[in-house]
């Protein structure tokens, strides 16, 4: 019961550690914009002063579609004495993980239409 309390109680920390992040960006892209922009016009074009963009980019097993990788990889103790095949496995569901995110997506999609990006 402690475990199941345990966990319920850190994934709302979480979301509503997310969430809180979410709803700040908005702020602190307004603040960025003044400071970098002054009083002039704010352009929101690439490589101007206003051209700021906030990502949240989560990497959270609950991503993963297949039910048994997705419990698998979440009952997995948090240690640091994991074995090499399974750090392995954890780097490459990552990877899998940011693949198939669409806000991780957009932002290499948006960093390839950056000015001078090559």
């Amino acid at each position: 019961m402690l475990k199941s309390y345990s966990s319920t109680a850190i994934t709302r920390y979480n979301f509503e550690t997310v969430m809180l992040l979410r709803e700040s960006f908005a702020r602190w892209t307004e603040d960025l914009r003044r400071g970098r922009c002054g009083d002039g016009p704010v352009s929101t074009e690439p490589g101007a002063c206003g051209d700021i963009m906030f990502y949240v980019v989560e990497v959270k097993f609950d991503a993963l579609k297949n039910e048994d990788e997705r419990t698998y990889f979440k009952q997995l103790p948090t240690s640091f004495k994991l074995s090499p095949d399974v750090v392995d496995s954890l780097k490459a569901t990552a990877r899998e993980i940011l693949r198939q995110s669409p806000e991780y997506q957009m932002l290499l999609n948006d960093l390839k239409q950056e000015p001078g990006h090559k």
